[in-house]
């Protein structure tokens, strides 16, 4: 039983991400509960029930939101800003994370300092959110031609990014991630957030 309560607890995590855009955290949890109960009551073989409550939730809240990973290899500021930078433009219309990185790689970068200028404030760390490796996302976005290509995502992008040393290097490598990011979700029919809307990330 403890593998089934595994399995959903793990399912209620990723039907918030897939699909918090469109429906609040109480009509989901509700939902998963009203779904979970029904199939627990009439189920003869317990382990079939998350892949059955599952797959009737999809069918119920319908297209689930897009989830993009970004991966930078031994620069995890790289991968950070990125994500920062498409949660600004793209609040809650996509679900955004970053590969995950071992802490002894963080850069002596100067991204931080220039979000902080963008209003994007703390530092870029606090953009690498938690992400189960099993979670593989829509698209994965390698950021440098040659990064060892590690993740698993069902469409691969490759961003040609130049490496940048000074900090004006660093505005001009911010300018060239935003502009990619606001190409990405034109080519995903998401419309930008304003750069006069208040950031929330």
């Amino acid at each position: 039983m403890l593998n089934i309560q595994n399995a959903l607890d793990t399912l209620r995590k990723d039907l918030h991400e897939s699909y918090g855009h469109s429906f609040s955290a109480e009509e989901i949890d509700s939902k998963l509960d009203e779904v979970i109960a029904r199939h627990l009551k009439r189920a003869t073989l317990d382990e079939f029930v998350p892949v059955m409550v599952e797959r009737e939730l999809s069918e119920y809240f319908g297209q689930h939101r897009v989830h993009v990973r970004f991966a930078s290899g031994v620069d995890p500021s790289l991968a950070a800003a990125a994500v920062a930078l498409t949660k600004k433009r793209a609040g809650d219309a996509l679900y955004v994370d970053a590969a995950v990185t071992h802490p002894e790689n963080l850069s002596d970068s100067h991204m931080a300092h220039v979000l902080g200028e963008r209003g994007l404030g703390e530092d870029p760390a606090r953009y690498l959110d938690e992400v189960r490796t099993v979670a593989m996302p829509d698209y994965i976005v390698y950021l440098g031609r040659d990064l060892e290509r590690d993740e698993a995502g069902k469409d691969i992008k490759i961003w040609d990014i130049e490496p940048a040393t000074t900090v004006e290097e660093t505005r001009e490598l911010a300018d060239d991630l935003e502009a990619r990011v606001l190409y990405m979700l034109g080519k995903l029919g998401i419309e930008p957030i304003s750069e006069d809307a208040p950031v929330n990330v």
